[in-house]
């Protein structure tokens, strides 16, 4: 069956003002599945899954704030009101895949267990507080935190994290829990640590249909920030392995085989050419910007997928299990510094996309 689009708001710009590679909207991948579809899957930017189950259905993932989770359920008002969502199914803790949570807080919500123990690693006030700072960071050029500021006030300049509250998962599983409802089965499998420590695929065999989460980003740079890369791409593997007619990616549009083995060999390119650097005693930033402006990797396809300056938080997940003594700042404040690296990267690289966050606006 040949995807279907049904309905979505008419946008002639992503939300970050690209061009879009594909239509926003809900589609229908099979009789019983479908997927709310962002593009380009940039920041936020995030693909949510819909199984069908004779008269119930299963969301896959909620969006980053309760606005734009609304605007999925308006346009799968005619699923939904035939078969009302019944469980919720959170594929990892980063906020765009389950921040919406709260306007499902009646229903069951379901994740791996890793994934509930990181569902507040990040606070919505924080992202409110980065938003606003953001704009006066932007007029102080030490250290790079003009870049900082307007990067970070940039993406999340569509949101309104104001009205979250985060809403944890009630029932968590390890390793694999098959759910049935109404006679139809989905395959939770547990693949995480990886991109977080509790990534999550969700596979419905009898539509041939995996929901594969931040697994899996398509035309956009993948990150880690969890890892080891061992587990990423063993998940990854596992993904090629269920051999699902379709294959919808936690960011960017619908996949193929091609699309996963495109992810493998950027993190098998990306494990090589930053070992060496590693190797030569560079740090993780130093690395990653010197991989990223290479004629090497200016030469590849990756140069041109969405975000390229994510490299700095790979290095520095790389780094840090390959044993480097990283003199990283503790908690939040470590994952801001590796933020503040990637936006002086991402200001290097001004014909990038989304060019938004890599030019400074009035």
């Amino acid at each position: 069956m040949t995807p279907q689009w049904i309905a979505g708001p008419d946008c002639s710009l992503t939300r970050h003002g690209e061009i879009p590679r594909f239509r926003q909207g809900l589609y229908r991948l099979t009789p019983n599945a479908y997927a709310w579809m962002v593009p380009n899957g940039s920041w936020g930017e995030t693909n949510i899954g819909l199984v069908e189950c004779n008269g119930k259905s299963v969301l896959i993932d909620t969006c980053w704030d309760l606005h734009f989770t609304r605007q999925m359920l308006g346009a799968a008002a005619p699923v939904v009101q035939r078969s009302p969502i019944d469980i919720v199914i959170n594929t990892h803790a980063d906020g765009d895949h389950c921040w919406g949570n709260q306007l499902f807080r009646d229903r069951e919500i379901i994740a791996t267990q890793a994934c509930i123990h990181q569902m507040h690693h990040m606070a919505p006030r924080s992202l409110t507080a980065l938003q606003k700072g953001g704009k006066i960071l932007r007029h102080l050029p030490a250290a790079g935190l003009d870049c900082f500021g307007h990067y970070m006030s940039a993406m999340f300049q569509p949101y309104d994290f104001s009205g979250v509250r985060i809403t944890d998962p009630q029932q968590g599983f390890c390793h694999e829990k098959c759910v049935t409802v109404n006679g139809v089965e989905l395959v939770l499998m547990e693949v995480g640590p990886g991109h977080t420590d509790g990534d999550a695929l969700v596979y419905v065999p009898a539509e041939s249909v995996v929901y594969a989460g931040d697994i899996a980003f398509i035309g956009v740079t993948p990150v880690m920030w969890s890892g080891p890369l061992d587990n990423l791409t063993a998940a990854l593997r596992k993904l090629l392995a269920l051999k699902a007619g379709m294959i919808v990616p936690g960011h960017g549009p619908l996949a193929s085989p091609t699309d996963i083995q495109a992810i493998l060999d950027y993190w098998e390119f990306a494990q090589e050419q930053l070992h060496a650097r590693f190797q030569s005693d560079l740090t993780p930033f130093e690395a990653a910007r010197d991989l990223v402006l290479s004629p090497t990797f200016q030469a590849t396809a990756f140069a041109r997928w969405d975000s390229p300056e994510r490299m700095v938080t790979n290095a520095h997940t790389l780094y840090r299990h390959w044993g480097a003594r990283l003199f990283n700042l503790p908690g939040k404040l470590g994952i801001m510094d590796i933020m503040r690296q990637q936006a002086i990267l991402a200001f290097a690289l001004p014909e990038a996309t989304p060019r938004r966050l890599r030019h400074f606006h009035p």
